[in-house]
């Protein structure tokens, strides 16, 4: 049986280690991983730590046929980030890997994964390292992605073991998988209203991510007009104002999470502004018609102009049935709590798994409640026994794959 106790205490370890500062392609978060690397070697058996081509490293159990059951997650966080996001899954995963190793050898193959830059604040790109290993991720699109100063992100990446000369060549490793899983907190409050501590997941939002770039004339903030400015920041406004309603009337979400005006001065009226759009929803339809409807707010506004580059796109994501079933079976009879067992849910942010099941592979993922729907934040909690629930799902999960 796995130690859900001692998973929670590594966690809690991380977190006062390196908690809120594992962004991807950064010191804290290669040392995480080195130590990641020491636990898993310390499990003992026949497990072997290895990094693929685009830095993702995997931890494996060999079985007795290379059939694999994969179980994948990510330690990098966003910036002050909290104790849970990602990381949950990878030392849950260790945990499960450790318990499985401690017994007879395996039919299938077990191998945990912590995938690369799921978080994409670096670049913008969510994702990067399992849409890398899929193949989904092009040299061209890479050569695109830059760090706020300007660093080309191939430049970054390289220094910590990514191999931009691999792109366009799926990882080997992911051929002979059969089942993918991963366990996380919802990061949002659907649990915790219907008073559940674990559920299995059925899919992932669809995603339009973009960067908009107004262009506006500068003046002086006290001698321009209000009604001769070609201000970009208030065209965004309008923009934004507009777009949010849309959004909301028609069952989607949209999110401005960065805004700059140039130049930044209380005293002047902007020459240019910057906006990061995401739009989200899970028919694909409407996904495209909020998308739409953002090209028209901006072509209309014909003071100031405008471009919109594209950041990121991803469709809907259905997860595997008969996968989302075992997930669901999974959840039942856990003995740290006794809530009833509900309908998978959807799941609003992205996930490494949303990558694979993209690319064909059978996929699901178990979530456990998050307090308050609190996420990307120091805040963010989930009850002890909740995470317990969550941990011990995913074992009697990766026990049945492992045999069927």
């Amino acid at each position: 049986m796995i130690d859900a106790g001692a998973v929670i205490g590594r966690l809690r370890e991380t977190d006062a280690r390196s908690g809120g500062r594992r962004e991807a392609w950064t010191e804290p978060w290669a040392a995480e991983r080195e130590r990641l690397d020491a636990q898993a070697r310390a499990g003992g058996g026949a497990v072997f730590v290895q990094r693929d081509s685009f830095a993702n490293a995997w931890y494996v159990l060999p079985g007795e046929t290379e059939e694999t059951v994969l179980v994948g997650s990510h330690c990098d966080c966003v910036p002050g980030g909290g104790w849970l996001d990602g990381i949950l899954g990878v030392h849950a995963g260790l945990g499960v890997l450790a318990a499985i190793a401690a017994g007879p050898t395996p039919r299938r193959t077990l191998a945990i994964v912590d995938w690369a830059d799921e978080e994409g604040t670096r670049f913008g790109r969510s994702l990067l390292g399992s849409s890398a290993a899929t193949g989904a991720l092009t040299a061209a699109e890479l050569d695109g992605l830059a760090a706020a100063d300007g660093t080309p992100a191939a430049a970054i990446v390289s220094a910590y073991g990514f191999a931009p000369s691999a792109l366009g060549h799926p990882e080997p490793r992911l051929r002979p998988v059969v089942a993918a899983v991963e366990l996380h907190i919802e990061q949002g409050g659907t649990l915790e209203r219907q008073g559940q501590a674990v559920a299995a997941v059925a899919g992932c939002l669809g995603v339009r991510r973009s960067r908009i770039t107004l262009h506006g004339v500068a003046g002086h903030a006290g001698s321009t007009p209000m009604g001769l400015r070609a201000d970009p920041v208030r065209a965004g406004a309008a923009f934004i104002g507009e777009l949010f309603a849309d959004a909301q009337e028609h069952g989607g979400l949209a999110t401005v999470g960065r805004i700059e005006a140039q130049p930044a001065i209380t005293t002047a009226v902007p020459a240019r502004c910057v906006l990061d759009l995401d739009l989200r929803h899970e028919v694909l339809g409407e996904l495209q018609a909020l998308d739409a409807r953002a090209d028209r707010l901006l072509a209309r506004d014909r003071a100031v102009g405008s471009e919109r580059a594209a950041l990121y796109a991803q469709d809907p994501i259905e997860f595997d049935p008969a996968l989302v079933a075992a997930a669901t079976a999974a959840t039942a009879g856990t003995a740290a709590i006794a809530a009833p067992v509900g309908e998978p849910i959807r799941s609003g942010p992205l996930h490494d798994s949303a990558a694979l099941a993209q690319a064909g592979i059978p996929t699901a993922m178990l979530f456990t409640s998050s307090s308050g729907g609190v996420s990307h934040s120091r805040d963010e909690d989930t009850p002890e026994r909740h995470l317990v629930a969550g941990i011990e799902a995913l074992y009697r999960l990766v026990r049945t794959l492992l045999r069927d």
